[in-house]
């Protein structure tokens, strides 16, 4: 199990947990996120959470540490379209997303 850049080990049991793994296994690597309303995402490190009754974790991108020109993002990975590698445009992982769910 990979950790996140802050060491947590724990695996995620939501119903993010596959993306969320995806990006935990790819901090330090750029990384597109791409979400429902269209907007993509940088990102180059990730902390996660899933809240006590929430059934999609949240994420916070690119905070620690600090990276240039990249801004910090926090989204719910209910919002999320696909994960994409930058240089190969490959997609990593794909889902339907389920905006506004929590």
């Amino acid at each position: 199990m990979a950790a996140d850049q802050f060491g947590d080990t724990s695996p995620p049991k939501g119903l993010g947990a596959l993306i969320v793994q995806v990006l935990v296994d790819r901090i330090g690597q750029p990384t597109i996120v791409l979400m429902a309303d269209g907007e993509e995402l940088m990102v180059h490190g990730i902390a996660w959470g899933l809240d006590l009754g929430d059934r999609w974790e949240h994420v916070t991108t690119n905070y620690s540490p600090p990276i240039d020109d990249c801004e910090v993002d926090f989204f719910f990975v209910s919002d999320v379209v696909r994960v994409v590698d930058p240089d190969t445009r490959k997609v990593l992982i794909q889902q339907e997303p389920c905006p506004g769910e929590r």
